[in-house]
């Protein structure tokens, strides 16, 4: 099959009883760090009311003036833009099940302030319409995750991945796209298999694409498909579309003429799944495995903040086979191209019909088990194919480009 060069502008391309910790926390250390002690730290999000936590689906908190907001309860300075390229920057907020040695040299490795490195672009001719505290303030009255999606999945920011029955989910999806925070830049510059490693320091993988697909046009009711994240009909205006990437040069000067104009993650509180999962269309371009014949190859799925609605559709089932590479073949990177984490999980109906003690029904309206079901395997689809796949290892990028010319 021909491939499309997607790296072509012109033809491809609150949270309830959830510490915050490494959301902003992170971050707010870094900035600690470069500035001196502060009295603001990282809080603990309002706890969810009753009516709130009936379904797996996104919610609004009812009544925000009854309890403090956790937007209130974070250090909202802004980073400054030079952070973008910063290691240390960028390393707080890389999360890990386990800090050592080891994973933080990993981390290091694939982080750098140039290209075929993990940033947040090129800051010096990068444009961002949406701050920190703005992104911050659009997100007030919105619940990132319920108490019983926190169950289910066991991390922050993360959904169940299901179409009507959470209960039944074998799977996860980060709301954001990496590194899952809310108001933070997304990564991009990174290849998929760095972005696989990244996803692997704390216990997670790449999505597949059939369940970013169910992440972007299932209803947690069970109800019809969208075409969109949204809805039915395509509008630029609710997700970070639309922009401009600049002068970009990309076969001569990519790192020094393409903008990386991107927004923080959920800057566009809209931009959501029924779900809940954020910035599906817009902002980057997301890598993911996708199996076909038994072969795993990478998947690039979703538009980017220049998509300006004439350059190809971009429903949520738009299955684009750009650079189309065995995964541990394919090294492209972009200015445009990051991604995000999912996880398998085994299933709350599994878990009880194993007696799992550490499983609640508190959060749930509905706490029938089918048996049938519950006697389902808790893998997800794929999930045994990538269980068969060797541990994630960091393969070195191709050469700089010499014609590629330095910005600074």
């Amino acid at each position: 099959m021909a491939r499309r060069p997607f790296g072509n502008p012109g033809i491809g391309l609150g949270v309830a009883a959830v510490v915050l910790g490494s959301a902003v926390g992170l971050a707010t250390g870094w900035m600690k760090s470069k500035s001196g002690p502060t009295t603001t730290d990282a809080g603990v999000p309002p706890t969810a009311t009753g009516s709130q936590i009936e379904d797996a689906g996104p919610a609004i908190a009812a009544d925000v003036s009854l309890t403090p907001s956790w937007i209130d309860q974070v250090d909202a300075a802004e980073p400054p833009p030079e952070s973008q390229l910063d290691p240390e920057y960028l390393l707080s907020l890389v999360d890990m099940n386990v800090s050592n040695a080891d994973t933080i040299k990993m981390a290091q490795t694939m982080i750098a302030g140039r290209r075929h490195h993990a940033n947040q672009g090129n800051y010096k001719i990068a444009h961002h319409k949406v701050s920190r505290r703005q992104c911050l303030e659009g997100l007030r009255t919105v619940e990132l995750q319920t108490p019983a999606q926190r169950e289910i999945c066991g991390g922050p920011y993360e959904v169940p991945v299901h179409r009507g029955d959470p209960l039944s989910a074998t799977s996860c999806i980060d709301v954001f796209e990496y590194p899952n925070k809310p108001c933070v830049l997304p990564f991009v510059h990174t290849y998929g298999m760095q972005g696989e490693a990244f996803c692997a320091l704390t216990g997670k993988r790449l999505c597949t694409d059939e369940e970013w697909n169910t992440s972007c046009e299932a209803d947690p009711k069970g109800g019809p498909d969208w075409q969109y994240a949204y809805g039915n009909e395509l509008d630029l205006g609710i997700c970070a579309t639309g922009g401009t990437n600049g002068h970009c040069r990309i076969n001569d000067d990519l790192w020094g003429t393409c903008e990386t104009n991107t927004e923080p993650n959920g800057a566009f509180p809209k931009c959501r799944s029924r779900l809940g999962v954020f910035d599906q269309h817009g902002n980057i371009a997301e890598a993911m495995h996708r199996w076909e014949d038994g072969i795993d190859y990478i998947q690039l799925k979703g538009s980017a903040f220049f998509y300006d609605g004439k350059m190809y559709k971009d429903h949520c089932r738009f299955d684009p086979r750009w650079h189309v590479d065995k995964f541990k073949e394919s090294w492209h990177d972009n200015y445009h191209l990051g991604f995000r984490c999912c996880r398998g999980i085994k299933s709350m109906k599994q878990r009880m019909m194993e007696g799992d003690s550490g499983v609640s029904l508190v959060n749930y309206s509905d706490a029938s088990i089918d048996a049938e079901l519950a006697a389902e395997s808790g893998k997800s689809e794929y999930e045994d194919e990538l269980d068969d796949a060797s541990p994630p290892t960091i393969p070195p990028p191709p050469p700089p480009d010499p014609t590629e010319q330095p910005s600074d």
